[in-house]
């Protein structure tokens, strides 16, 4: 009886929680095993100075640490709750124990901690410019017996945060001894052969990230050889179709606007010497070592009937590709082209896109009318002297608009006839491409380079549990448990901030009408692979919501939700270019990704879609959680994630990461104001980072009204 009275005298009992099962089996853990010695402490520290043996000792001591740690929480029935950045941080803490006056002394390093896959994204450590971490003039070896399995379960239970912060930034943990850590992405970029300037002016490469070409097909260009038969008026006007007739005009080939017309029929000319635009000549004139590529076809006839003129495309057509030919010249190509297929009707126009006037019965009566032609010439790849002739139009046969055959030599069809017999061949349009066997053209330069954007973990404010001198540590289990929820919370609570900082930035500095495909240097590293983009936007359900049925209103709440979010989520994939860049990190198709949807408790409930756990549709999954935070009410943050393992460490294509740098708990005698005590302290150092920046808010108002109130429908009289 005596003995139940003494041990309340504290008015406290030990109660067995789960912070408590854990430090008993650290302890144990700890009186068995040397992981945490002094000599394996300080190795972990300085990892450049220590022989193979050491090198040997300090992994095995890992291994056994983490074998431990994993056999606790298994006895605990909690290993899945336990992040892999829970354990690491437990491991790391536990070895740093070992020599607390070594860890508090020793200066912090740069180390390099390279992620295998350095081709995507690497942590390496940043140098730091102070020589030790906190003065060591009040440190006590005595007052820290309990030091090793108390920092090993502080770090263990407070490297997390709630289940919202995990979803938006999963934790990572960077080295003890580092200031924080880099991420270096690997870009592949495609960009224009280019001639420096002699005037010193800034050249522009104008690089631009080849994964963008997935939604921009204007990066990658195809056809730099292509052959087009430029217009110089005072040099070449006669190997064209009067400009009189055809107006020269100007076409964009691969970024060159070319000045160019038709070819005239009956002219002999050097194809090669007539394409070579601006940019070929700035390399220097085409010579001898230049030829035609074999795959020329005619692509476009003109003719002139009457007052109007009108053209064909005849490319694909049967028999319009130059072929080499049994006899003569090895390299000369030759041209039949034999047709009835041309094809005038209701829809023809001119050239200039203007009604037809000679021909204005086959509009106005709305004929369809088949023709001939035959067109015929040659090439020859090597010289590239090129001629082609045509002889007239002849019609094959007329239909009127019920399908009946015209007589071509009486009424409105002879006339037709008539007119068309008398049509001028003006000129055509050939499709052919240069060898480039000579490599006059080096075409578009690839360039893999890497980009690395460095984050420095702040030590924040430090978090103390006071008492008297004279305790024994009874109580320093409750104050663990103290440190650890003051912690989590803290975190938990700068994850939302991070959040809303990150909305505000990108609305700042995203326009969702850029359409140049290069956005803001903003945030993340995923903004080199992909579109940075912001969308805010209200929802207010008294609008947003007919209900005419009480019974149906938490359905309709619910669909009108999960509408607006699935609209939200297809629309930042497709303007992001997510599928494109998460293809090419993957190096094929990657998995689909995870739409992560962070609410509050009030809104979360109506957005699990009944009958349907795809919520949004099989393009993607789905994680929704929430928070107690007051900044989270009404809103609805809506982003990507991947939730592999890949969350673990820095990933572009993750929205972010909380990056967690373990810190031992130590008790410190502090004299202040006359007075001594003794303080269990721990100075928590983490740091929210965004590397995806893609975010959309939607402001939810008047839910309570919609479900608890009636109402109004909105009618209209007719």
């Amino acid at each position: 009886m005596s003995t139940v009275l003494f041990s309340n005298k504290t008015g406290r009992v030990s109660q067995p929680t789960g912070l408590n099962l854990m430090l008993q089996s650290l302890q144990s853990h700890f009186n068995a095993d040397s992981s945490a010695s002094s000599e394996v402490a300080r190795a972990s520290l300085s990892l450049e100075s220590i022989d193979s043996s050491m090198k040997l000792a300090l992994t095995n001591s890992v291994d056994h640490l983490g074998q431990a740690l994993e056999s606790i929480a298994n006895e605990m029935g909690m290993a899945s709750e336990y992040t892999a950045a829970q354990k690491n941080a437990g491991v790391i803490a536990g070895l740093a124990a070992g020599d607390i006056g070594a860890f508090l002394r020793h200066p912090v390093n740069p180390s390099v901690v390279a992620n295998e896959n350095m081709s995507v994204v690497s942590t390496p450590g940043l140098a730091d410019a102070f020589t030790q971490r906190v003065g060591v003039e009040a440190f006590d070896e005595k007052e820290n017996r309990n030091a090793v399995m108390f920092s090993v379960a502080y770090n263990m239970q407070a490297a997390r945060q709630d289940d919202f912060g995990e979803a938006f930034f999963p934790t990572i943990v960077v080295a003890p001894d580092t200031v924080g850590y880099s991420v270096a992405i690997r870009l592949i970029r495609v960009y224009d052969d280019l001639q420096r300037s002699i005037t010193g002016n800034l050249d522009k490469f104008n690089k631009r990230n080849i994964i963008r070409a997935f939604i921009d097909p204007t990066i990658l260009k195809n056809d730099l050889t292509k052959m087009i038969p430029v217009f110089r008026a005072t040099q070449n006007a006669d190997k064209f179709v009067d400009v009189a007739l055809i107006p020269a005009r100007n076409l964009l080939l691969e970024g060159e606007n070319i000045p160019t017309a038709p070819l005239a029929f009956g002219k002999d000319l050097s194809l090669l010497g007539l394409s070579q635009t601006d940019t070929l000549i700035a390399n220097g004139v085409m010579d001898s070592t230049d030829s035609i590529d074999p795959a020329v076809a005619l692509q476009t006839i003109y003719y002139k009937v009457g007052d109007d003129i009108i053209s064909f495309n005849t490319l694909n057509l049967p028999l319009s590709v130059f072929s080499p030919q049994p006899q003569g010249l090895q390299r000369l190509m030759a041209l039949a082209f034999n047709t009835t297929s041309l094809l005038l009707n209701a829809n023809s126009k001119r050239l200039d896109k203007s009604a037809l006037t000679t021909l204005a019965d086959i509009v106005t009566s709305n004929y369809i009318v088949r023709l001939s032609v035959n067109v015929a010439g040659s090439v020859d790849l090597e010289l590239a002297n090129t001629q082609v002739f045509a002889n007239g139009l002849k019609i094959v046969s007329i239909q009127d608009a019920a399908g009946a055959n015209l007589s071509l030599t009486t009424g409105p069809g002879a006339a037709l006839v008539a007119a068309v017999a008398a049509a001028v061949p003006l000129g055509y349009d050939l499709q052919a491409y240069r060898t480039n066997l000579n490599m006059r053209q080096r075409g578009q330069l690839i360039d893999t380079s890497y980009y690395s954007q460095l984050y420095p973990v702040p030590l924040r404010s430090p978090i103390s549990a006071l008492r008297p001198v004279s305790t024994d540590g009874a109580t320093d289990s409750s104050d663990l448990a103290g440190l650890i929820t003051t912690t989590r919370i803290r975190t938990s609570n700068a994850a939302v901030g991070a959040l809303i900082t990150a909305g505000n930035l990108l609305a700042d500095y995203v326009d969702a009408r850029d359409s140049a495909g290069v956005g803001p240097d903003i945030l993340g590293v995923g903004r080199h692979i992909l579109k940075p983009v912001y969308f805010k936007e209200p929802l207010d359900m008294l609008l947003s919501v007919d209900s005419l049925s009480s019974h149906k209103r938490a359905a309709d709440i619910q669909a009108t939700l999960v509408s607006k979010i699935r609209d939200a989520a297809y629309r930042m994939y497709r303007d992001s270019g997510y599928k494109a860049a998460a293809d090419a990190m993957a190096g094929g198709v990657a998995k689909q990704p995870t739409v992560i949807i962070g609410t509050d408790p009030l809104i979360s409930r109506y957005l699990i879609v009944e009958g349907d756990l795809r919520t949004l549709g099989g393009d993607f999954d789905v994680k929704i959680v929430s928070s107690l935070d007051i900044r989270v009410q009404g809103k609805i943050y809506v982003t990507f994630g991947q939730f592999d393992g890949s969350e673990n460490a820095p990933n572009p294509l993750h929205f972010g990461n909380m990056a967690w740098k373990p810190e031992l708990t130590v008790v410190m005698p502090i004299s202040r104001g006359g007075s001594t005590t003794k303080q269990l302290s721990v100075s928590p150092s983490f740091l929210h980072v965004v590397n995806l920046p893609v975010l959309t808010i939607i402001e939810v108002s008047n839910i309570p009204d919609v479900a608890s109130l009636k109402v109004p429908v909105n009618f209209n009289q007719v």
